[in-house]
Parts: structure tokens; C-alpha cells; sequence
């Protein structure tokens, strides 16, 4: 989650459970003064999953397969087509994650059980939206992901659905703060101020959807999301010679909770993250938006740093963005029946 503007301050809340599907609900909350970037309408897209969708709804037990490539691609597409709705001023996302499930044909996906997992994420999703309390709501954008099971069983494969919903509650912040941050997520301030609220991570990730624009169609038609993937890397993978520093926070200091992170070297983190960003070092795409980024605390042992001796334990960050490109339709997105 390149192309949005979202000047914010993250809040979590409390995970809640959906009826009917496996569901975990994560809000982050921004401030936001929104630009824009201006899309052509091209109506490729909306023609091959309309077509789509028809040969799936209409398929048959034993009829044509597809890779699992291909399935999750196509899957995770036509539920963007079918809901998504990005085309709006955001200060304020949610996240909520299907836990569905799929069976395969000798490790190929029959359209028919695709089907199957589609109605069933389809109807979850449903439910979802309908549970969203947020101001001017939409659906922002979906992630579908394929996984092994946890029996390794080969005819099988976990499918997690992140909803990405989104509203606007025009409040507008439009600076970083100056303040000195702990590392580790949550963790708050060095002076002790906001502690299980925000740390370091958070505030980067604030920053960081502060620097996007908003895709709008020329047209004002809606915009919706395809070939949504996803790039992460570690803190300690980022060691610039030149400088003799990390790009992203990593340090082998014995005690971590005594590590402060002044504000300009969260801003040299920030710097660094929109060079990355910007360039495609994470995600090899320069013309996709940014959906989603996160950023994680680890502490990795046996890492063999290229400014250190022998292998070391260290405490680092994980950057993980999602990405999609950007579509316009003419036609609306689904929504509950009021």
C-alpha cells in the first residue's frame, strides 16, 4: 500500500472476531491532506474478470484446472474487482484477515474448488463491510495469499484474505514529529510518553503513507487494485559501505532497552525508506501503489554483518510493503444491502 497521500498517526485497536469465517481485525488510524495522481481508464482488465468470473461460477467437478500461479493472481483480482473502491482522501484504514481454505486436483486448482473458496471469501467479505464502522467507508484494496498447511499435505493449501477497508474523518496533521523514539514496536518515546500506543515502527509507517498521493481515475470512475504482491527486507541486509552505517535500524547492543532512536536518524530511516520505495529495491515495481507497510522488531540470532567479526545476535527491523497496481471501472463495487 505508489501513489496515495496520508499525513498520520497510527492507532491499533483490539482484534474482533467475524461470524461464520475466521477473522482478525487490526485499525490503524491516520491524519491526511491527500494529492493526486490521475489515471487513464482501461477496460482490459474489468473484460478478462468479468469473463472470468462467469467461467468460474459456471464451472463443473473435473473440469478445467489452472495453476495454483494463476489462481491466486485471478483470486485475489476479481475480489478487488468486485469490492475495491481506493479512490478517495483516506485518514483512517482497517485491516481484516479470512482464514479460508482450498482443495486441489494433483496440485493443480479445478476452477469448481476455486469457486467454492471465492463464495466463500466473497460472502465473508461481505460480512466484514457490513461490521466496518468507519466514516465514509469503502474497501480499499484485497490481498489473497496461498499457504502450505500446517500437515504439509500436498492436495491442500491455506487461503488468508486481508481486507483492506478505509474512511476519512477530515482531521489533518501535516508535519513529522520532533520527538526521540524506542526501537521496538510500541515501545514509546525515550522521555516514556505514549508506551503500548506507538514506538518507532509506527511512527515510520505514518511518515511513510504521509508521502504517498491518491489514485484518481480522470474520468471519476472508480479505482480498484490488481496483481497485489508483496516485498519485505531486514535492517541487517541494508549496511552502506560508504557510510559505514544501516539503512534500517540494526544494532548489537547488549542491552536494547536502552537504545534511543534521536529524531534525526528516524528521519534518515524514513529517507530511506522512500528511496527504496520509490525505486523498486523491494518490490522490483516502480509503477504499482502502496498499499500496506510494516514494520517489525526481531532480534535474529547468527548473522554474519559485514562491519563485524564471526557471527553476531542483533535486534533489527522488518520492512514489509504491499503493492498493487492501479485500475479504473465504470462499474460500482459490491456493497451489503442496507
Amino acid at each position: 500500500m505508489k501513489k496515495f497521500s496520508i499525513l498520520s498517526i497510527f492507532v491499533m485497536v483490539a482484534a474482533i472476531a467475524v461470524a461464520v469465517v475466521s477473522c482478525k481485525k487490526d485499525s490503524i488510524q491516520q491524519t491526511t491532506n491527500n494529492t493526486e495522481q490521475s489515471l487513464q481508464n482501461s477496460d482490459n482488465m474489468d473484460e478478462y474478470l468479468m469473463a472470468f468470473k462467469k467461467k468460474l461460477l459456471t464451472s463443473e467437478k473435473g473440469g478445467e484446472t489452472i495453476s495454483l500461479e494463476q489462481a491466486q493472481r485471478d483470486l485475489g483480482n476479481l475480489l478487488n474487482f468486485d469490492f475495491g473502491d481506493a479512490n478517495y482522501a483516506t485518514d483512517v484504514f482497517q485491516y481484516d484477515t479470512l482464514q479460508l481454505h482450498l482443495n486441489l486436483s494433483n496440485g493443480e486448482v479445478d476452477l469448481s474448488q476455486l469457486a467454492a473458496t471465492y463464495n466463500e471469501a466473497f460472502n465473508g467479505i461481505l460480512n466484514i463491510y457490513a461490521t466496518i464502522n468507519l466514516p465514509n467507508k469503502s474497501i480499499y484494496a484485497i490481498c489473497c495469499d496461498f499457504y502450505e498447511t500446517e500437515s504439509k499435505n500436498e492436495e491442500e493449501r491455506d487461503v488468508e484474505i486481508v481486507v483492506i477497508s478505509r474512511g476519512n474523518t477530515a482531521s489533518y496533521i501535516l508535519s513529522h514529529d520532533t520527538l526521540d523514539w524506542k526501537p521496538q514496536n510500541d515501545a514509546g518515546t525515550c522521555d516514556g510518553q505514549f508506551v503500548n500506543v506507538d514506538g518507532a515502527p509506527e511512527i515510520l509507517q505514518t511518515w511513510v503513507m504521509q508521502a504517498q498521493t491518491v489514485d484518481v481515475c480522470i474520468d471519476g470512475s472508480r479505482v480498484y487494485y490488481t496483481e497485489v504482491d508483496n516485498g519485505d527486507i531486514y535492517g541487517y541486509q541494508t549496511y552502506d559501505p560508504s557510510s559505514g552505517n544501516y539503512r534500517l535500524f540494526t544494532t548489537v547492543e547488549d542491552d536494547i532497552n536502552s537504545v534511543c532512536i534521536p529524531h534525526e536518524e528516524m528521519e534518515y530511516y524514513f529517507n530511506n525508506i522512500m528511496f527504496y520505495w520509490n525505486h523498486g529495491w523491494i518490490t522490483n515495481q516502480t509503477n504499482h501503489s502502496l498499499l500496506y507497510i510494516h514494520i517489525t522488531f526481531h532480534k535474529v540470532f547468527y548473522v554474519q554483518l559485514p562491519n563485524y567479526s564471526g557471527l553476531r545476535r542483533v535486534w533489527t527491523w522488518k520492512l514489509y510493503i504491499r503493492h498493487g497496481k492501479a485500475n479504473c471501472s465504470s462499474t460500482t463495487p459490491v456493497t451489503p444491502e442496507e
